[in-house]
């Protein structure tokens, strides 16, 4: 089937994007995956910190430990780690109608036109680094210490989330206690894109803390998608509509917590425009800005939005990195439902100044090549050199840089190297 097939199958009904899903094999070739070989990784194991700091460890220990010691701390968001489980609490900030108010119960699928704030703690079950956490459809609601859990499936199979509504005051007090114990003053904040209830957001943000790893803080904001491919339509106002709560909710948190954090924001799929629009309709800012990294996952953003809306965002971020891939099915997709390329579909690379691009399309990206950026364990580790070693794309050894007319972007040549470490929680 050619291409030019493909694109001409859009805006045919609910059934269009599911069509197009499932013939994706035969519109987009094969690309040679990267090279196999041997790969340098990290190692690192906390119980070593005494002897590193006090330079009495040996000097093979300090040359492969000592880079570590603080991009591999034990993590602040973990307040459990007990054989196969931890627990992992993190911050929340949505325009879903969550939490139950005085006047209304909570609906998390109603949209809200203001944010509302809360904290969750978060257990995972042990899993294979990059293997997707399930939380269960159905689930029963008890309350353990305060807070309302939803607890789904036998513990060791699936994740659980326990979540209490706070004042804002709360949850900048908790953010910023987590920013302080943290030895890079860093804090992650995670956007999801569609297709994604409220229990699947917090647990893959707290997924990302663990796989990553991020010893940070840890936030995550949640717009009200409706979930369902065949709501993908209606998604799109209600993710316009979440511009403008996100970027309250943004303002808040910058002018909240200590000034000298680190906020690294990682957005997937149609989480992208919602965190464009917000970045690009802020003020200009004079003097440090606001964001240290804007890691744009998948963005199921049109080039002509991105190309409108990423000068706004670069203004706003000390550095910005798009990941995109030619396989991705979701994107494809996008593609005949809008009649227009999106930016996170390599096979339509858009360079901008001010934005690493980094394709993906050569490492493995799962059927659907949508949800890589935390279910592969090279791209976990990139995001790991990104996020914690502040590496930029020339330093990253697992990348090659292409040249091209309109500028360079970079691709995976071979494995990013596999994380060992080891972390020592004190009961």
């Amino acid at each position: 089937m050619s291409m030019d097939r493909c694109h001409r199958i859009y805006r045919s009904g609910r059934s269009a994007v599911v069509a197009l899903v499932t013939m994706l094999a035969a519109c987009r070739g094969p690309v040679a995956p990267v090279e196999k070989g041997p790969s340098i990784g990290s190692i690192y194991d906390t119980s070593m910190e005494d002897e590193i700091r006090s330079g009495k460890a040996h000097p093979l220990v300090m040359d492969s430990y000592g880079p570590y010691i603080d991009t591999l701390a034990e993590p602040v968001a973990v307040t459990r780690w007990v054989d196969t489980l931890s627990d992992w609490e993190l911050f929340v900030a949505t325009n879903r109608a969550a939490f139950a108010t005085d006047d209304a119960p909570a609906t998390p699928n109603r949209v809200l036109d203001h944010v509302q704030f809360g904290r969750c703690v978060v257990t995972l079950p042990q899993m294979r680094r990059g293997t997707e956490v399930q939380v269960a459809s159905e689930a029963k609601t008890t309350l353990i210490s305060g807070l309302k859990q939803r607890v789904a499936g036998p513990p060791d199979a699936r994740a659980s989330v326990a979540a209490e509504s706070l004042p804002v005051e709360e949850f900048i007090a908790g953010v910023t206690a987590q920013v302080s114990r943290s030895r890079q003053k860093d804090l992650l904040l995670f956007v999801h894109g569609f297709n994604v209830n409220f229990e699947a957001a917090v647990t893959r943000a707290a997924q990302l803390g663990r796989d990553i790893p991020f010893n940070g803080a840890v936030v995550a904001y949640c717009w009200p998608t409706q979930g369902g491919v065949s709501n993908y339509e209606a998604d799109e106002p209600i993710n316009r509509a979440s511009v403008a709560p996100f970027q309250e909710f943004l303002v808040t948190l910058r002018n909240g917590i200590p000034e000298e954090t680190r906020i690294q924001i990682v957005v997937h799929s149609m989480g992208n425009r919602i965190v464009l629009q917000a970045l690009d309709q802020l003020p200009t800012v004079r003097g440090p800005r606001p964001i240290d990294h804007l890691l744009l996952c998948s963005p199921d953003v049109g080039l002509a939005d991105y190309k409108k809306w990423i000068p706004g965002a670069v203004a706003q971020c000390d550095r910005v990195t798009l990941y995109a891939n030619q396989s991705d099915s979701a994107l494809i997709a996008s593609k005949g439902v809008h009649a227009e390329a999106r930016a996170g579909d390599a096979a339509h690379r858009v360079l901008a100044p001010g934005v690493e691009y980094v394709d993906c399309s050569r490492i493995d990206t799962s059927f659907m090549g949508h949800s890589y950026y935390g279910s592969n364990a090279d791209m976990l580790t990139e995001l790991f050199q990104t996020l914690k070693e502040a590496k930029t794309a020339d330093q990253r050894p697992h990348l090659t840089e292409m040249s091209t007319p309109e500028g360079p972007y970079w691709e995976f040549a071979r494995p990013a190297g596999q994380m060992h470490y080891a972390w020592h929680f004190d009961e």
